[in-house]
């Protein structure tokens, strides 16, 4: 829970180029995809989840997560396990 806030957090910031207000930040919500899952995501799968979600490559996540792109591979395969098979992934 705090590290998806802390993303969302930092992703609005990103956008906006300035950090929130105390205000805005209790109205940030978690993404909804996140709460579609069937199983509950495990911390790295939500971080996963989370650069997938800003469009980053396979090969741009490996770099940021420091592993090998085939460990990117197998964390879309686990993901996408805990996910109805009808749901539509960014990925």
């Amino acid at each position: 829970m705090v590290l998806i806030t802390v993303v969302t957090h930092y992703m609005h910031w990103r956008r906006s180029n300035r950090p929130l207000t105390v205000q805005e930040s209790s109205s940030v919500q978690q993404p909804s995809i996140i709460q579609s899952a069937i199983k509950p995501l495990s911390k790295m799968e939500k971080k996963y989840l989370l650069l997938f979600l800003e469009g980053k490559s396979t090969e741009e996540i490996a770099a940021i997560m420091h592993v090998e792109p085939n460990s990117v591979y197998t964390m879309k395969y686990r993901i996408r396990k805990k996910f109805p098979d009808d749901y539509i992934l960014p990925f």
